[in-house]
């Protein structure tokens, strides 16, 4: 990390420019000297955890003297950092590997998968894309260098997928953080949840803590380089066992001195405790947001996926957080035609959001994943019936989101500024503490303070977003 810390060079560039003429900036820009012989760049998609990953190798090849190209035409190596939690994310990275495939037949480029697709398919990956170089897997991180290495040195169809025991325990003064308004922490890794549909257990292992001074010790670093929120990532951050539990974790974390907000992702609801949410409704430092994924509304469905509890037991479990559950923003998963979902189990979804009535949620059509036991379950709905009943559940979502984001119309919230933008000069982007959108309309040319937290006043608000001015 920098001296001055990536945020802090974010806006010294931020305060050099004006809006009009600054695009969003994804990364930190790294001087280069003419001695340099190689650039890389990374793609990533995917989930938090891959984001961090990414910062992660980053950190990695520019201890080893490589530079940072803005995009992968400029780039000498280029590591896809991979997703495979769905099939569409899976099509994403072979398209991106085919087009690859063509700027290497035209030039010499390093070409590198990482991520959950490489830990999955492994060695497959050569077979359907020959011109990859090296694969690295999630458990594997620290031996991106010598991968590196070994395929410049011409060696062919590089592989690592190993389980290092203490690849969890990576140094966090290596990340290369990206320059956002939020830093992201890994405070444990894997999953020893079985559900039926999901890839994670394979792709990222058992769970794993890191002790919880070292994640304190991590937070305190990244506060005295000027970040002032932080969101602790894990597949279920609810079983944190480094010590303490995540409850403990969470006002541990909290006693960081200049540290205003704390986040986190994700939850299991078998995991949420009676102690954690009492934590979340009383530490003014938590921030007022909970993802607390549900899947789906039917206890039939619940058992075929073994989820391990009831929706009764889920609405206990929300109704954990007592008269605080008013001040919080609510969100979830849903997943929409899971083997054998009969209309009457779907109907039971849409009974449960509107009875719980979410601020947002992220919901999809099944995706049959390679090596999960719900392979082994008849996929009898026909597309069109799951593309209707998402289709369905979203049009309802949307009403509800706008009902919820209405509430704020004619307030004064605070936010925190992350970006110029998203549409046109005089506007910055901002989220509240409860995880809404905020469009600052500012006026052209003003710029504002980075990372920042600032009190707006709500003029208007859609299913997406707040519109707001400076107050």
């Amino acid at each position: 990390m920098s001296e001055r810390g990536p945020l802090q060079e974010r806006k010294a560039r931020l305060g050099a420019r004006s809006a009009c003429d600054r695009g969003v900036v994804g990364f930190i820009d790294i001087p280069r000297s003419e001695g340099d012989t190689m650039k890389f760049h990374i793609q990533t998609w995917g989930c938090q955890m891959n984001d961090h990953d990414g910062e992660r190798l980053s950190g990695l090849l520019i201890k080893e003297g490589f530079t940072q190209a803005t995009t992968a035409e400029d780039a000498d190596l280029v590591l896809l950092n991979t997703c495979s939690i769905r099939e569409k994310a899976v099509h994403k990275v072979y398209s991106e590997l085919g087009r690859l495939r063509e700027d290497k037949n035209k030039r010499d480029i390093l070409i590198g998968v990482t991520g959950c697709l490489a830990q999955q398919e492994q060695a497959a990956l050569f077979k359907r894309a020959p011109h990859i170089d090296f694969v690295l897997g999630t458990m594997a991180i620290k031996q991106l260098p010598r991968l590196v290495e070994e395929a410049k040195a011409g060696k062919k169809r590089v592989i690592d997928t190993g389980e290092y025991p203490d690849n969890h325990l990576f140094p966090p003064e290596v990340a290369r953080r990206r320059s956002t308004a939020k830093a992201l922490v890994t405070i444990i890794e894997g999953c020893n949840h079985a559900c039926t549909y999901c890839i994670v257990p394979t792709t990222r292992g058992v769970e794993r803590n890191r002790p919880w001074q070292d994640i304190v010790s991590e937070v305190r670093g990244l506060v005295e380089s000027g970040y002032r929120e932080v969101e602790l990532l894990g597949q279920n951050v609810n079983s944190f066992n480094g010590g303490c539990s995540f409850a403990e974790l969470l006002e541990r974390v909290s006693e960081v001195e200049g540290l205003e907000w704390l986040r986190f992702t994700t939850s299991h609801p078998m995991n949420f405790t009676k102690e954690l949410a009492k934590v979340i409704v009383t530490n003014p430092k938590v921030a007022p947001f909970l993802h607390l994924p549900v899947q789906s509304g039917s206890n039939t469905v619940l058992r075929r996926m073994l989820r391990e509890y009831t929706v009764e037991e889920y609405l206990e479990r929300l109704g954990y957080l007592g008269e605080g559950r008013a001040g919080l923003g609510l969100s979830t998963d849903f997943i929409v035609g899971f083997p054998g979902e009969s209309n009457e189990d779907f109907e039971a979804t849409m009974r449960l959001l509107e009875t719980v009535q979410y601020d947002s949620s992220f919901s999809f059509i099944y995706s049959p994943r390679p090596g999960t036991a719900a392979l082994r379950l008849k996929d009898d709905i026909p597309p069109a019936v799951k593309t209707e009943r998402l289709q369905r559940l979203q049009k309802r979502q949307t009403e509800l989101a706008k009902v919820s984001n209405l509430r704020f119309v004619g307030s004064t919230v605070k936010a925190r500024v992350e970006s110029p933008g998203p549409t046109e000069a005089g506007y910055w982007m901002a989220r509240t503490g409860d995880w809404k959108v905020v469009h600052l309309h500012v006026g052209s040319g003003r710029v504002l303070p980075f990372g920042e937290l600032v009190d707006v006043s709500v003029t208007m608000a859609g299913p997406h977003f707040l519109g707001a001015e400076i107050a």
